[in-house]
């Protein structure tokens, strides 16, 4: 590493030219702690490069724990009664160590390319293994989730229960309205706090949809989405965002790095098993599910059953519209894949760093 280089780590870490291993390590710790509440994922990441090159600089030079002044090509050193003339040794450019390949880190180029392909193929086998049929909850918590989110969204108290039935208010209740708002302000807050910029923008997104569907929408249509859509529909994009949140580095409250694993394999189940499934049925293998679980086929009051009945959807309809809006998940998850993998996600993220030390950085305070 040449001079220049290193005095730009050395301004990263705040640290001067004889700053020992230890002393390194203290610096990068106290600069890290800052940033995890006010900096973003960008400058984290410079501040670790900077520590692991000036740190794998140390250990490879072996230097004692002071400054040592070098010795001049040609000079002459006293070795006993003998002068010893020093030799110009060339210079080799060291590179800076690579960072640990952690399956916890976030915005890391090896975990987003490689594990979630991995994790989806494992799904794939557990699904067509004697294990599947113990993923079937997994399904039928999807689908009353279906139900109960769309509730939410329009302002209805609405219980998911495991048995396959969500019973839905048909009155609108404050307390879910503004319960759910709170919670997204939460989110913001927490991602402004810690300049986080997809937590932001998707609590900016579910805010603006639950208050078109509570005040802008028609009371018949919130009923068509909580009511007959939701079910299998959220089967579709709540299992597909469970997948695409497993990119997403959520505020450091929410735990998010070891929980996202266990969330994308719960979603990549369901969303599998019903992608599947309605492409059998759009093929004609499968039949429509007419019915429900609790009363069986015979129940008129089921999905499928409202949507043929009470809002004039036919059969091909049904089959054609499912199968559209996997395909439409599957396009979007793909989206999502390709941003992460080619680091375009970086993009908002360095806008915002840029920004923040346009206006004085960090809330005002030194970087």
């Amino acid at each position: 590493m040449d001079e220049p280089e290193s005095a730009r780590c050395r301004a990263i870490l705040g640290v001067s030219v004889g700053a020992s291993t230890e002393e390194l390590e203290r610096a990068f710790m106290k600069k890290n702690f800052g940033l995890i509440k006010n900096g973003s994922a960008a400058e984290r990441e410079e501040l670790r490069a900077a520590y692991e090159a000036l740190a794998a600089q140390r250990r490879s030079e072996g230097l004692p724990q002071r400054t040592v002044q070098p010795i001049a090509a040609g000079a002459t050193v006293t070795a006993g009664q003998m002068a010893v003339p020093v030799k110009p040794v060339p210079y080799v450019p060291r590179t800076p160590a690579p960072m640990a390949f952690s399956l916890l880190a976030f915005d890391n180029w090896r975990v987003n390319v490689i594990v979630p392909p991995l994790l989806l193929g494992l799904t794939w086998l557990l699904n067509r293994s004697p294990l599947e049929f113990f993923l079937r909850g997994f399904q039928v918590w999807m689908h009353e989730f279906g139900h109960a989110t769309a509730a939410w969204m329009c302002g209805r108290r609405a219980l998911p229960l495991p048995l396959g039935w969500t019973p839905v208010e048909d009155e609108y209740s404050p307390f879910v309205y503004f319960g759910l708002l709170l919670l997204f302000i939460i989110l913001f807050g927490a991602g402004w706090k810690e300049r986080k910029v997809w937590p932001m923008l998707a609590a900016v997104v579910l805010a603006g949809v639950q208050f078109h569907m509570t005040w802008r929408m028609p009371e018949r249509r919130q009923e068509f989405w909580w009511g007959a859509f939701g079910g299998v529909g959220g089967e579709f994009y709540l299992s597909a965002l469970l997948m695409a949140f497993f990119f997403v580095e959520l505020p450091e409250k929410f735990r998010w790095g070891a929980c996202r694993y266990v969330f994308f394999l719960i979603g990549a189940t369901a969303f599998l098993h019903i992608t599947g499934f309605w492409e059998q049925v759009n093929r004609g293998l499968q039949d429509i599910p007419f019915g429900s679980m609790i009363n069986g086929e015979d129940d008129q009051g089921g999905d499928m059953n409202k949507l043929l009945d009470a809002y004039g959807w036919t059969r091909t309809d049904i089959r054609h519209r499912y199968f559209i809006l996997g395909r439409w998940c599957w396009a979007g998850l793909g989206l999502v894949y390709a941003s992460f993998a080619l680091r375009l996600n970086r993009i908002p993220d360095k806008i915002v760093a840029s920004l923040n030390r346009e206006g004085g950085g960090n809330g005002g305070q030194p970087q």
